[in-house]
């Protein structure tokens, strides 16, 4: 059996924190369907055909989302879709 260490949270930068959140939500399994506009955002395709995002940019474009929020000036203006 392999053992791993994890490190308190205490050692890791907020982002790292962010992006073991996502890890554990699963953030990063997408569908068996690509689409090309999407391409450069796949880490890599998994044996059972499930392509896996890249977490390092979801976070980049969650981060510039969020500076793009904050900045509106009228709250209710704001519109999320999921």
């Amino acid at each position: 059996h392999g053992s791993s260490v994890r490190l308190p949270n205490m050692a890791l930068s907020q982002k790292e924190q962010d992006i073991q959140l996502m890890l554990a939500a699963q953030c990063h399994l997408g569908t068996k369907n690509l689409n090309f506009q999407m391409e450069r955002y796949v880490y890599k395709r998994r044996n059972d055909g499930i392509y896996v995002i890249n977490l390092e940019k979801t976070y980049e474009k969650l981060q510039l989302a969020a500076r793009i929020i904050v900045a509106i000036e009228n709250p209710q203006d704001v519109v999320v879709q999921s």
